[in-house]
């Protein structure tokens, strides 16, 4: 076989009925397009997807690849394997469920070709973009796990749609790092975005279909792997920063246990010395352990982080102390209770401040292009 420019890695388990209708549909759209391979990884369907890709390869498609895992089964290590396999300068990962239509192949492809970009995206989330069939609570769903890797991963926000299933990726800037990749769940492309870094990346629109037939793989499972992924990718920093938190809690109230029942200062007055020792506390054990890969700078660094760190929790500060002293000084709620209120007010105002100003991700610029 000559040289082949695109690669389709197509991941199965259950999808017989779906096979053939979307092959046709493959062929029929890429035809004159170039050279091109579909890979079909099937985790030994008990509906006899595998057995029926490997008849259609031996009798009707010649570009056809079938592999059929009989030891291993999960969404995104057959989508690895089929890279892995893959013998094309780009890859396209789709599911085979039709709800990724196969005219849009072409377009990715053919927008990798024309930007140069390392990964083109179909976003349902762009200008021209939709879903089809949702209900409010799926659209949710969706938005609620974008949004959370938008937070904690800021190499997600090189694509409207970082949830995306259907995506065109560079062979070269994966071939040489699979074995770096650890996905969990289905998720393939926050692992390739948030671990590769691509230089550019390229969202083109387009609009997610009901499903054709077979049955859909989400459950409580998929999700609760995705939220472990995120933190993974997130490596565990804001876990980290919450145990940090507790930390400045204990150090708030010793501090003003001291300073109000030991020295007999008024709690008003007591409280924002307190706040800064928990400040100080956090920021010691945010710079040594939470963001420690990100330190530098030498002692300059550090004095510009501690700076930018008291910027950062100053809102939170702020808030704390305005509701102790609403809390405490005007409604008379025990001081206790009062802090622990107003700390966990400017708690996550504080985590993100410090995750995208003072200790800030060192990664490579990379943009958004519209079709």
């Amino acid at each position: 076989m000559g040289r082949v420019r695109l690669s389709i890695v197509i991941p199965t388990y259950n999808e017989r009925e779906n096979l053939p209708i979307l092959l046709e549909r493959l062929a029929r759209s890429l035809n004159g397009c170039c050279s091109y391979e579909v890979i079909i990884v099937d985790d030994n369907s008990p509906d006899g997807t595998g057995a029926l890709a490997e008849e259609l390869a031996r009798t009707k498609y010649p570009f056809l690849r079938v592999i059929v895992r009989r030891g291993e089964r999960g969404l995104a290590t057959a989508i690895i394997e089929g890279m892995r396999r893959a013998r094309g300068e780009y890859i396209v990962v789709m599911d085979a469920d039709l709800q990724h239509p196969p005219e849009k192949v072409r377009e990715l492809y053919e927008k990798a070709v024309e930007s140069g970009a390392d990964v083109v995206v179909a976003s349902r989330y762009t200008r021209g973009g939709g879903v089809e069939g949702w209900s409010r609570l799926r659209l949710l769903m969706s938005k609620t796990a974008s949004l959370l890797a938008y937070l904690l991963i800021p190499e997600s926000r090189a694509t409207s749609d970082i949830m995306s299933g259907f995506f065109l990726v560079r062979k070269s800037l994966v071939e040489d790092r699979l074995d770096e990749l650890r996905p969990r769940g289905y998720k393939i492309l926050l692992e390739i975005i948030g671990r590769l870094r691509p230089s550019l990346v390229v969202d083109v629109p387009y609009v997610f279909g009901e499903r054709a037939g077979g049955q859909s793989k989400l459950g409580f499972r998929t999700i609760l792997d995705y939220v472990v992924h995120v933190l993974e990718l997130n490596e565990w920093r804001i876990v980290k920063n919450a145990i940090v938190g507790v930390s400045g809690i204990g150090v708030l109230w010793l501090t003003l246990y001291l300073l109000t029942d030991i020295m007999g200062i008024r709690a008003l007055l007591a409280y924002p010395v307190a706040i800064e020792a928990s400040i100080l506390n956090n920021f010691f054990w945010n710079d040594i352990w939470v963001f420690r890969k990100r330190r530098k700078g030498g002692a300059r660094g550090f004095l510009a982080r501690l700076g930018k760190y008291h910027l950062a929790v100053a809102l939170g500060a702020i808030v704390n102390y305005s509701l102790f002293a609403l809390l405490h000084g005007v409604l008379g709620l025990e001081k206790y209770l009062s802090s622990l209120i107003g700390i966990g007010s400017g708690w996550a105002a504080n985590y993100l401040f410090s995750e995208q100003v003072v200790w800030e991700a060192n990664v490579r610029k990379t943009a958004t292009l519209s079709h």
